[in-house]
């Protein structure tokens, strides 16, 4: 009993795996013969909805037709007799395209094994990191009282919508000076700064954000600033402005 699945990447990943099997040499692919084997390759594909086992979405059968047909078509080019040279210059070979593309895609896919092992074994688990966390936050003291995750964005998208309602519809279409970039960093550093004079409130601090940019990142540098245990947030009661204050 012969089974066959097709696990190409793409045209180019069939092609190299057909040059490795047959120890074709890329610089000089006898093209009859590889055109004849990719053929018959790509028989065994069929549409995605045939419910057998190498089905392909239409878009990327399309892709190994494609290469069909550009494989036919230096196949042909082959086969006619070739012009002299001029000037004692070599015409172009019909396959040097290819070769290039072949080489080009090769070498991608090298990179990509490279930088796969160089992945940290930890990235590719879940599961135990969220126990680590959980026994980590059992450790920590909290810092946000009677506040979640949920009411800080709901804070933050409330703000954003009542800052869109002041927008004056008259100017609304005017353009406007590019405005200094803010890092979460810098933003972390001036909030700390803040702090040290008492609470702030959260409404207060965007409200003296100049742009949407600077405003996201002003919510970026809370979020950080709480992850690291540098902050605590109160809220006295559903749908109040939150306070901040240093941890």
């Amino acid at each position: 009993m012969e089974v066959k699945l097709a696990v190409y990447a793409g045209p180019l990943d069939l092609l190299l795996r057909l040059i490795a099997r047959n120890e074709m040499d890329i610089f000089d692919i006898p093209i009859a013969e590889l055109t004849e084997q990719y053929l018959n390759e790509i028989k065994g594909l069929h549409p995605q909805g045939d419910h057998t086992p190498d089905s392909l979405e239409m878009d990327n059968l399309s892709e190994f037709l494609v290469m069909a047909a550009t494989l036919l078509e230096i196949k042909s080019k082959m086969l006619l007799p070739r012009p002299k040279p001029i000037d004692e210059i070599e015409p172009e070979d019909p396959r040097e395209a290819l070769v290039q593309r072949l080489l080009a895609y090769q070498l991608a896919q090298q990179l990509a094994q490279q930088l796969r092992s160089l992945t940290p074994p930890g990235d590719k688990l879940t599961g135990a990191g969220e126990l680590w966390l959980a026994r980590e936050a059992e450790d920590t003291p909290p810092v946000l009282e009677g506040v979640s995750v949920g009411d800080l964005w709901e804070t933050f998208t409330g703000i954003m919508r009542r800052k869109d309602s002041r927008t004056d519809t008259q100017r609304a279409g005017y353009g406007e000076m590019p405005r200094e970039r803010f890092t979460v960093t810098e933003k972390v550093a001036y909030i700390r700064h803040l702090l040290k004079q008492g609470r702030v409130n959260m409404f207060d601090l965007f409200m003296q954000c100049r742009s949407r940019g600077e405003m996201i990142t002003t919510f970026l540098a809370l979020l950080e600033m709480i992850r690291r245990g540098m902050l605590k947030a109160h809220q006295d009661r559903d749908f109040a402005d939150i306070s901040c204050e240093a941890a």
